[in-house]
């Protein structure tokens, strides 16, 4: 019974304490609610801030991604920025301003008002400068942000706004580099300052703003400049293509306006244009492009006229005439036909026109229209005067290419008549008809003629282009007497030229005289001009040009006519003198070989000339000796060694007194060792030379020893007369010889050019009259068509031998005067590399044009970088032209023999540079030259060539050049059917002793 009692108070406790420990943890609980409710309403709040973030940074990529898709336009931008703004920061209204520094823009608003005529109102009043009485404008004028929480307790602010819906507003400024360009305003309904959220919101729009206006004005920059520059570079492309029309079409004018036109209309917005060039007097139309075809009609009929307004305009100030309203101008309202065709015909409104200006001169027009009132810009008008200055560059261009090659046509039909004269010298029918085809050419005539005066008569030397309605009334009627006022009395008279510009006008034509009749209507002859020809101040012909156009003959033509005209007379006289020198050559050389005495002819510089028969037998001297062209002093050498100045004669001695007095005369006598007497006169020559006379007189001294003693002394006295007397006479007629035969060696030359092509182009003509004559021949019976083809091939092959005699004669004559001429000796310093092969470049044409199927191989071994020498670049031209020629004629020879199927003939030209010397070395794969023969190879008329194709004068000539003139030397390496070389050593340092010649 006694333990529940003490198990009752433990109970207790144990609800008590179990209660206690309840409690605490219903107060746990409590606690952990609590925090949980905070931490759910702070992370309610972190959310709601995050989602505001985003929904921030979104707008600004919206922004963003509008500025991007609109550059250069920021009113997308403004819109969106406005409807952005006003959602996230849950406002009533945004509106977006900009300032370019003076006033405030408008550009875009949501929510401004509530009434829509308020806000009509409102922004009407923009663009506006700034004010404080505007937040906007405080905004702009501070650059700062503001802040209006009442709009109703603002006082300052315009009263108008007291009627605005929004109660508060926040404005901030858009600065962009520190400059405030506009700003944004909020506004709010309900009343209090917006938060810090929703203001960097806008602080960030305003960024985004800047950089959108920023943009658009740099992209307009970009658009302005880069169609600045697309303007300058299409003008630029347009110059430079028009350049390139002027080079590529130089003289052809039209293709150069048609582009000018083509540019000037594109870049000028012009609906056509028109290029005129003026002549002083009258406007020409030279270009027209995109006209309308009733104008073009009118203008063809009615070009502009000089005293129209704008032409006087043009004359009279030379400067661009831009009329900007066709129609109000004076001369249209007065009525003026041109300006009324140009604005009811081509429905022109505006124009341009710039002059062709040269010093000063209006050389023509370039005009472009408009169909609508439209100014051109000054850029338009400075590029059309650029064109018109291009236009009057390709005028002068063309002029001087047109004059160039008038002046060219004229020099050149002067060259190939002066060619014909040196090729058919005491030829005038190929000289006369050259001359005419030239100057008719040139003149532009139908027919021409050249008549040469015989007294009361007209000789035609030669026609051309002679219709032949006229030529048959002229064989029916030939009017060979001149006649009073006719053109050939005319040239008698005036001896000037004389020009018809009309015939028909002409008082013949007028008086019915025949002649001047049928020329104009049986040869449609309308004028005519004739120029002299004058010998001794007397006219002794005349050319004559006849043109079917009226009008007069340019000074050029006629300066030309006159220039062919003397050099007709020029001809004519050669072809005279040639017949004198004939005879007169023919007269010396039977009196020069027919001499009794031997006669011999020396240089100034004591070089063997010429000789006679006479002279080789009286002293039987060898071939060899006078074939080298032999100095005196070697002649009288080689007599001392032969024994002919006697036993115990100092030789030295009297050589030396021989040579050292040959400018005095001189004679005496000498016996040679087959006992003749030879008596022996020097005579000095006044070009510095002298002449030997020699007589063999010992017939003569026989027949003295037989006379009588006692007359022994007369007859000496006697004898002494005559030969004193034989002596000044002969002295006298070798004196003239001497003269007569260098002025002879000249005057032939002429000549016999003439005999050598006359023969050639009788041979040709005579081709040509087989030819011609066929048909006839073929009618021929057997017999006669041989006699024919006999007798032709007889005059051909009389034909060739005289060619080829002339060839031989002139070819001696003129090494001849080469071996006598004493060269200019003017030295210069020259390339000697380019001197070597400019002469075989002519050697080698020479050759070809000699032989057309001649053929060699050329190698050059010219040394590099060689210094220039001093030298006579003539005399050593002639040097290696002689070598050249030597070699070319080497290589032919073995080519024509055949013995060798894979013989190439090769020709090789080196120089070397050996510091004090120049070599220059010419060899050839020819025939070689013999051992026996080549210390003869310098003798003066010395040749291995068959007889008719050397003189034997060339390598004579060409040793005196290299070891006189340079003195310098020359050797010769041969073997024969192998090859030739000659050398020629020249010092850069002339020494003063000549080099001696070889033996």
């Amino acid at each position: 019974m006694t333990a529940p009692h003490r198990a009752a108070p433990d109970l207790e406790s144990m609800i008590a304490q179990l209660r206690a420990e309840r409690d605490a943890a219903l107060a746990r609980e409590g606690a952990l609610e609590a925090e949980k409710r905070a931490l759910l309403a702070e992370l309610a709040a972190g959310r709601d801030a995050c989602t505001e973030r985003i929904d921030h940074q979104a707008a600004t990529i919206d922004v963003l991604k509008v500025m991007a898709a609109s550059p250069g336009d920021p009113q997308p931008v403004f819109d969106l920025i406005a409807v952005r703004a006003r959602d996230l920061c849950d406002a009533y209204g945004v509106t977006v301003f900009e300032y370019d520094g003076t006033l405030i823009h408008w550009r875009a608003a949501t929510g401004v008002t509530d009434d829509p005529n308020l806000r009509n109102a409102v922004q009407a009043t923009y663009p506006r400068p700034p004010t404080r009485d505007l937040p906007h404008g405080r905004a702009i004028l501070d650059g700062r942000i503001v802040l209006i929480p009442d709009i109703q307790a603002d006082p300052g602010l315009d009263a108008i706004y007291r009627h605005f819906t929004p109660r508060s507003i926040v404005s901030v400024p858009i600065i962009h580099n520190g400059i405030v360009i506009g700003a944004l305003g909020m506004g709010r309904l309900e009343r209090g300052e917006a938060s810090s959220s929703q203001i960097e919101l806008l602080k960030t729009f305003a960024e985004q703003a800047a950089i959108a206006i920023s943009s658009a004005d740099t992209c307009r920059w970009l658009q302005v400049r880069t169609a600045d520059l697309q303007e300058a570079l299409e003008q630029q492309t347009a110059t430079t293509e028009i350049l390139q029309v002027v080079n590529t079409n130089a003289g052809h004018l039209g293709p150069v306006f048609d582009v000018i036109l083509d540019k000037a209309m594109r870049l000028c917005q012009a609906a056509f244009g028109s290029l005129y060039t003026f002549d002083g007097e009258t406007f020409h139309s030279a270009a027209q492009r995109g006209v309308p075809a009733a104008y073009a009609r009118f203008r063809e009929r009615n070009p502009p006229a000089p005293t129209a307004q704008t032409m006087v305009r043009i004359l009279q100030e030379k400067k661009t005439v831009h009329v900007l309203d066709l129609m109000e101008g004076q001369a249209y309202q007065a009525g003026d036909q041109g300006a009324r065709a140009m604005v009811e015909l081509g429905g022109i409104r505006t124009i341009l026109t710039v002059p062709l200006l040269k010093e000063n001169a209006v050389l023509g027009i370039v005009s472009v229209f408009r169909q609508q009132v439209r100014a051109f810009t000054d850029k338009q008008i400075a590029l059309l005067e650029n064109f018109a200055a291009h236009a009057v560059i390709a005028m002068e261009n063309a002029r001087l290419l047109t004059e160039q090659q008038e002046a060219l046509e004229q020099q050149t039909s002067t060259a190939e008549v002066l060619g014909v004269i040196n090729a058919s010298p005491g030829n005038l029918k190929p000289v006369f008809d050259t001359m005419l085809e030239r100057a008719m050419r040139f003149c532009g005539g139908a027919m021409g003629g050249i008549f040469l005066f015989e007294g009361e008569h007209s000789v035609t030397a030669s026609v051309r282009g002679v219709p032949p309605a006229f030529a048959e009334y002229n064989a029916q009627h030939p009017l060979d007497l001149i006649t009073a006022g006719s053109v050939p009395a005319r040239i008698i008279e005036t001896k000037r030229p004389t020009q018809r510009p009309d015939i028909a006008a002409g008082p013949g034509y007028r008086a019915g005289h025949p002649f001047s009749k049928a020329l104009v209507e049986l040869g449609g002859i309308r004028s005519v001009l004739a120029v002299p020809l004058l010998k001794d101040d007397s006219a002794v012909g005349m050319i004559a040009i006849y043109r079917q156009e009226v009008g007069t003959f340019a000074d050029k033509q006629v300066g030309l006519l006159e220039n062919f005209a003397a050099q007709a007379v020029i001809a004519m006289e050669n072809a005279r003198l040639l017949d004198e020198l004939r005879q007169r050559q023919h007269e010396l050389r039977v009196t020069f070989e027919n001499m009794g005495d031997g006669v011999a002819m020396f240089d100034e510089d004591h070089r063997l000339v010429a000789w006679n028969r006479r002279f080789q037998e009286i002293l039987a001297l060898p071939n060899t000796l006078l074939e080298q062209a032999c100095s005196y002093e070697s002649y009288l050498q080689f007599l001392a060694a032969r024994g002919d100045f006697g036993a115990g004669v100092d030789t030295v001695e009297q050589i030396e007194r021989l040579v050292a007095t040959t400018g005095r005369p001189y004679g005496y006598e000498r016996s040679t060792r087959d006992g003749r007497v030879i008596e022996v006169r020097r005579n000095p020559a006044p070009d510095g030379g002298f002449v030997l006379i020699f007589s063999d007189i010992t017939e003569r001294k026989r027949s003295e020893a037989e006379i009588n003693a006692a007359r022994e002394a007369a007859e000496v006295a006697y004898r002494d007369l005559q030969a004193a007397q034989a002596n000044l006479i002969q002295a006298e007629k070798m004196a003239s010889l001497g003269q007569l035969t260098a002025g002879i060696a000249h005057e032939i030359k002429n000549p016999l050019n003439f005999v050598n092509n006359f023969a050639a182009l009788s041979v040709d003509l005579l081709d040509e009259l087989k030819q011609t004559a066929e048909p006839g021949f073929a009618s021929l019976d057997a017999d006669a068509r041989a006699d024919v083809e006999d007798l032709t091939q007889t005059l051909t092959d009389n034909l060739r031998k005289i060619e080829e005699h002339g060839r031989r004669a002139d070819a001696i004559v003129r090494s001849m005067l080469e071996h006598s001429r004493t060269s200019s000796g003017e030295r210069r310093v020259v390339d000697l590399n380019a001197l070597v092969d400019e002469a075989l470049n002519l050697a080698y044409h020479g050759a070809r044009a000699h032989d057309q199927g001649f053929t060699v191989t050329l190698v050059r071994n010219l040394a590099a970088e060689m210094a220039p020498i001093e030298v006579s670049p003539q005399d050593l031209t002639r040097v290696f032209l002689n070598l050249l020629s030597n070699a070319f004629y080497a290589v032919t020879s073995r080519a024509r023999n055949g013995q060798h199927e894979d013989y190439t003939p090769t020709v090789t030209v080196s120089t070397r540079d050996t510091g004090d010397t120049v070599e220059v070395h010419v060899r050839d794969n020819g025939t070689g030259i013999p051992a026996e023969i080549r210390d003869k190879l310098f003798q003066p008329f010395f040749t291995t060539k068959p007889t008719g194709d050397g003189t034997g004068l060339g390598l004579s000539i060409t040793y005196d050049i290299v070891t006189k003139a340079h003195r310098g030397s020359i050797r010769v390496e041969s073997q024969e059917l192998a090859f030739s070389e000659f050398v020629v050593t020249l010092p850069r340092v002339v020494q003063a002793a000549t080099a001696p010649r070889p033996s």
